[in-house]
């Protein structure tokens, strides 16, 4: 038996799948509950996946990941994570709808580490410490796979530190794609010591997963924001055979802006306030950029007639031809009901995670000061 080959299990755990993961989890938890009592205390003696938040939309993010019982005992939720990040409030809503459960944790990679601190009665686990624990299963297929899942987790997530260059990617696309993917979650989880609120979506587009970090302000529904994604555009996210990926990424492009949601046009955004946070924070005397960021100086030029007409207004009144990129009408109108503008920075493809990190950390006190005009600014 020592020689057969351990289970592939790349297509039954995909790394971009969080339900996968969770609902293998639960497999191996309902088959052999022992080991759990060494992490929590308790043997569970059954196993709910996707429990429904009473009054939630039935989306994803309104089901609790694994909710472990003992008889009618509410014993452990575990919240599980590979690449996402924390949902806003998502740990204290679950504490409210499952007030009865006696521990609470937030299961992560130990290289992707989550911060449940700001709610109370949250403790942390590790896909490692689980699945170290269920290795030494007595059940054979329960050992077996929690054994091949763990020496196989650097296949299954692309395995990347502060020292992993933006660029150094692979080539063929979905491991492309996955790469960029595990960039963009190390970045939100390693922002220690930022103060700002943040989280990790997809784009309206889709494909393209975005850091997003801001202030909120005085006023309503606005806020100052930095978004961060690579910087290449859609049409040079195919796949060229004559050009390596790691040739054609141009590193992260954060775009510092002005955000309002909960509108049906961009009619309503205040371009006159856009450009007085850039010229307060950011312009010199002459109104050129101040030396500290790597602003993209190409002219916004929005699509839309109504945010082309606002932008070309603002720069008549003597705001740079810069500002204003981002989204406005076309975004407002669709189920999204957001709109957003600022500059975007180029940080270079070259950089480490880690110097990228610190890049973006430097970024906070800009947002304080910008959110600190606009409150200025409110009736």
């Amino acid at each position: 038996m020592s020689g057969l080959r351990q289970p592939d299990l790349s297509y039954v755990i995909p790394g971009w799948s969080e339900n996968r993961w969770s609902d293998l989890l639960a497999s191996l938890i309902k088959t052999d509950p022992d080991p759990m009592e060494q992490l929590i205390g308790v043997a569970p003696e059954d196993v709910r996946r996707e429990v429904a938040v009473p009054g939630g939309t039935g989306r994803k993010s309104d089901r609790l990941d694994l909710l472990l019982a003992v008889g009618e005992r509410q014993v452990a939720t575990i919240e599980a994570k590979v690449l996402s990040d924390l949902g806003l409030d998502q740990l204290a809503r679950y504490a409210k709808v499952f007030p009865d459960a006696e521990r609470r944790y937030v299961l992560h990679l130990a290289a992707l580490p989550v911060n449940p601190t700001t709610t109370p009665g949250w403790d942390e686990l590790s896909w490692e410490a689980v699945l170290a624990a269920y290795s030494c299963s007595e059940h054979p297929w329960v050992a077996a796979t929690a054994t091949a899942w763990l020496r196989q987790l650097d296949t299954l997530v692309p395995a990347v530190d502060a020292d992993t260059v933006w660029n150094d990617v692979p080539d063929d696309p979905p491991d492309f794609e996955f790469a960029l993917r595990a960039r963009i979650a190390w970045l939100s989880h390693h922002l220690d010591g930022m103060t700002l609120e943040r989280d990790l979506i997809q784009s309206s587009g889709g494909g393209i997963w975005v850091l997003r970090f801001w202030s909120a302000t005085a006023v309503p529904n606005l806020r100052v924001q930095v978004e961060v994604q690579e910087g290449m555009t859609a049409y040079e996210w195919r796949h060229d055979p004559d050009r390596r990926y790691r040739d054609r990424l141009k590193g992260p492009a954060p775009v510092v802006s002005l955000r309002l949601s909960d509108v049906d046009t961009s009619e309503d955004f205040d371009w006159g306030l856009l450009r007085r946070v850039f010229v307060e924070h950011v312009l010199d005397a002459n109104g050129d950029p101040l030396p500290d960021w790597p602003w993209q100086l190409t002219p916004a030029n929005p699509r839309h007639p109504v945010d082309r007409a606002a932008w070309k207004a603002m720069v008549e009144a003597g705001g740079p031809k810069w500002l204003g990129k981002g989204f406005g009408m076309a975004v407002a109108t669709r189920a999204y009901r957001e709109c957003l503008f600022g500059a975007r920075m180029q940080l270079a493809p070259t950089l480490t995670l880690g110097e990228i990190r610190d890049e973006l950390l430097r970024l906070e006190p800009l947002v304080l000061a910008m959110s600190a005009t606009v409150d200025a600014s409110a009736p």
